[in-house]
């Protein structure tokens, strides 16, 4: 079994956050990724913040959290429609990592940094 452990720092003009990254592992890799959007998200809005060029899908999101850019405050995340909380998807594709933040949740300003930890797969 192959496997490749590598760190990604993503930094980007972009609003919605694509990053390619090429696969090396013939079976899995696991990688961890800091984005920083450079945009906001909305309240009951979502954003692209991952596209996967590489290789390969992404088969399972194993730890994600968010960063307030003013004070460094971790943003929770989950199912339940809080204030704070935003919902994070991957897509049918495996290719594409989705933010959300529900109706009754709190705009993310721009600037925040979300932390992805990602496995993914040659399978």
């Amino acid at each position: 079994m192959t496997s490749v452990i590598r760190y990604v720092k993503s930094t980007t003009t972009a609003p919605n956050v694509n990053t390619a990254v090429g696969s090396t592992g013939s079976d899995y890799q696991l990688v961890a990724f800091d984005i920083t959007t450079t945009a906001g998200i909305a309240q009951g809005a979502n954003s692209n913040i991952l596209t996967w060029t590489g290789a390969g899908k992404i088969k399972s999101i194993q730890n994600v959290f968010i960063r307030n850019p003013a004070d460094g405050e971790v943003i929770p995340m989950g199912e339940v429609d809080q204030a704070t909380h935003t919902i994070i998807t991957l897509n049918d594709t495996g290719k594409i990592i989705n933010l959300s933040v529900p109706g009754g949740g709190a705009a993310l300003d721009a600037g925040c940094v979300v932390s992805l930890l990602l496995v993914i797969g040659n399978y």
